[in-house]
């Protein structure tokens, strides 16, 4: 049953409960009134047939004038409990025979008028004893009725039907007025959860400003810093250049051709702005690649003798090619990649130490930074220094670097991570100080991404 149906329901029996035992209650009353009322005719009719009955009996008495028969007639009736007082009249109105029982009210000393008078306990009957159409005298009888306690209980079922109703709808009131409490909890609850959601909203509408402006701000200071790096270098570098144009076109106009080692410096220097450009095009992801089926260890092989020539004697290489997979690489820039991670661990490594270099298959399954499937991963490990955790969440921005002037552009890992984005993978830096630093790259199964790029 469904929420809204059930609470319909509850709406009906909140007014049907208490309707009907009103409905009870006064269904109840009106039995008890109705029979009180029967009960009092009856008891009048009784009464009223008793006193006729007393006065056909005792008129012969009284036109004789016999007042021992009239009380023989009375006291006849003192058997009936039910009648408290009896009196007898002559048709001048005093009393000749009667009784009253004890404790009673004592009866009229002269003859009262005829009628029949009915209170709540007692009804009182007085008659004319006529006899051939001569008034005799007068008998006057008073008759008590149950007591009201006792009448009650001849109405038991009706006044049982009363009080259970009296009961379902005090229970029905109760509960009407828990019920009412409890919705005007749940209205005020409400309100305030309505209103506690609105200052939610309103604060992630005012967090979401906020962090578009950090955002933002962040992008210009992030171009303000690769442009004022990116200039840097070019500068130096003119300024190599020109200088050594200068010199060699001053030997030129001085008639000497010695100025091979000027141009020399002048071809480095382009050598080294060609390098810039093409490590900040690597950072932004925009550098042309030309990716193809490539086997890491058969490249890791290849390179052995460079990477031992290139970390130096007093760092140890350790090979661990587990992988089966080849990769969806540019293999040239792939290369690039695993010289700039060898040369970072050697610096992170001046008293010596042991580079590892690992493959293994990987499938990785779905997250936020790297899409599941089939991965090759490359792990490059040192022990060396380590990274703080501030210098390892900024070690792929672009020329920031902890090396000494002159020593790093701070573009290497920059270069890295926007290769290994370039070509839907995924880089991971793990590091704490004094505990050496694990650099894991994930690319892609050659096989796989074949498909994805033919599908």
């Amino acid at each position: 049953m469904s929420v809204p149906a059930v609470f319909s329901r509850v709406r009906l029996l909140r007014w049907w409960a208490p309707a009907a035992a009103v409905l009870l209650i006064a269904v109840g009353v009106l039995g008890i009134l109705y029979e009180e009322n029967l009960y009092r005719s009856e008891q009048i009719q009784a009464a009223t047939v008793q006193a006729s009955i007393f006065g056909s009996s005792v008129a012969a008495a009284l036109v004789f004038n016999d007042a021992a028969v009239s009380q023989q007639y009375a006291d006849a009736l003192e058997a009936s409990p039910e009648i408290e007082a009896v009196e007898v009249y002559e048709s001048s109105g005093i009393p000749v025979a009667g009784f009253v029982r004890p404790g009673a009210t004592q009866t009229p000393a002269a003859a009262p008028v005829p009628g029949v008078v009915a209170d709540a306990t007692r009804i009182t009957v007085t008659e004319t004893v006529m006899r051939n159409d001569m008034r005799q005298g007068t008998i006057y009888l008073r008759m008590l009725m149950d007591p009201f306690g006792r009448r009650l209980v001849r109405f038991g079922g009706i006044l049982l039907l009363v009080i259970m109703a009296l009961l379902v709808l005090g229970v029905s009131t109760a509960a009407q007025r828990a019920l009412r409490r409890a919705n005007d909890r749940l209205s005020a609850q409400g309100a305030e959860l309505a209103d506690t959601n609105r200052r939610l909203q309103l604060e992630m509408a005012e967090r979401a400003v906020a962090e578009e402006s950090l955002r933002q701000t962040q992008k210009i200071e992030a171009i303000g810093q690769l442009s004022g790096g990116i200039a840097h270098d070019l500068n130096n570098l003119l300024a190599i250049m020109q200088g050594n144009l200068q010199l060699a076109r001053k030997r030129l106009a001085q008639g000497k051709a010695d100025i091979q080692r000027y141009l020399d410096g002048a071809l480095d220097a382009i050598s080294r702005a060609a390098s810039v450009t093409h490590r900040v095009l690597a950072f932004s992801r925009r550098q042309p690649l030309s990716p193809r089926s490539v086997n890491l260890n058969a490249l890791l092989a290849d390179m052995t003798d460079l990477l031992r020539h290139s970390v130096g004697e007093g760092i140890e290489i350790e090979m661990r090619c587990e992988a089966t997979w080849n990769v969806w690489c540019d293999a040239n820039q792939m290369e690039t990649v695993i010289i700039n991670l060898a040369l970072n661990a050697r610096d992170a490594m001046p008293d010596g130490g042991t580079l590892t270099i690992s493959t293994s298959d990987r499938i990785v399954s779905p997250s936020q930074d790297v899409a599941g499937g089939e991965y090759v991963e490359l792990r490059v490990a040192d022990n060396g220094v380590g990274m703080s955790e501030d210098v390892r969440q900024r070690a792929v921005d672009p020329f920031f670097t902890t090396k000494p002037q002159g020593r790093g552009t701070g573009l290497g890992l920059s270069m890295v991570f926007g290769y290994v984005r370039q070509s839907n993978g995924n880089m991971r830096i793990d590091s704490e100080p004094g505990m050496g630093t694990v650099i894991t790259i994930l690319m892609p199964h050659y096989a796989a991404q074949a498909a994805a790029v033919n599908a």
